[in-house]
């Protein structure tokens, strides 16, 4: 049964969770990345602004961008969850992506094989932190 709660890392260990909130109307939303320490601890974290024209893209983006994150905070051995399951099947699968999310799993794969990142799926639940980041901005302007 998958846990209905956020699961630390492994002691001494890192974990990024990410998320996107999406408005059809606007094809626009915000991202939310958070990184946190074993113990739960916020050791970093960023919300921001996306353009996307589908959900699955804007989810995309976003697991994009913590890999980027990842990277430029000069991490690796790294878990980064999200509560897509066909995203995160798309990003640890060896098979070709379809086109429209082609050059985001590209990139996702080939950031994730330098820096010897994980991709792991978890419930919404397991992804409150990150949805709240994303979701805060986006409700306050009207998006859902």
């Amino acid at each position: 049964m998958p846990a209905s709660h956020w699961i630390p890392p492994s002691a001494g260990y890192l974990k990024i969770n990410c998320d996107a909130s999406w408005s059809r109307d606007l094809k626009k939303g915000w991202g939310g990345i958070i990184l946190r320490n074993d113990r739960g601890h916020l050791v970093d974290g960023r919300r921001f602004r996306i353009s996307s024209s589908s959900a699955f893209l804007a989810k995309a983006s976003v697991l994009r961008e913590a890999c980027l994150f990842a990277k430029a905070l000069n991490l690796s051995s790294l878990c980064i969850e999200n509560d897509n399951v066909q995203l995160i099947s798309l990003c640890v699968s060896e098979l070709v992506p379809p086109w429209e999310p082609l050059a985001i799993i590209s990139d996702i794969r080939l950031l994730a094989s330098d820096l010897k990142l994980s991709f792991c799926w978890t419930p919404r639940e397991g992804n409150e932190a990150a949805h709240w980041i994303a979701s805060s901005q986006a409700s306050s302007l009207g998006l859902k």
